[in-house]
């Protein structure tokens, strides 16, 4: 059941959010080779999004005071990958 569904270039996407009341970053992807490197960083995410029986997006919710989780989000090989 873990596979990714097959989504076009067009509308893979990756956001994140730091809200600052709540004291959280959230980060949202769409993208496969994203997700696989955050799932190696910063274990399950909160929230998996599902199209039929295959994931099509990801989202975790990290606190601020998650130091090493937080230096994985804001790496950019972690989210854009190796150009």
């Amino acid at each position: 059941m873990n596979k990714f569904a097959n989504i076009s270039r067009e509308e893979q996407e990756t956001i994140v959010n730091i809200d600052y009341f709540e004291k959280q970053v959230h980060c949202y992807t769409s993208r496969y080779s994203t997700y696989d490197r955050l799932v190696k960083k910063l274990g399950e995410p909160t929230t998996t999004y599902y199209t039929g029986k295959k994931i099509s997006g990801a989202k975790w919710i990290i606190p601020f005071n998650e130091k090493q989780k937080l230096r994985a989000v804001f790496s950019r090989p972690n989210i854009i990958g190796s150009l």
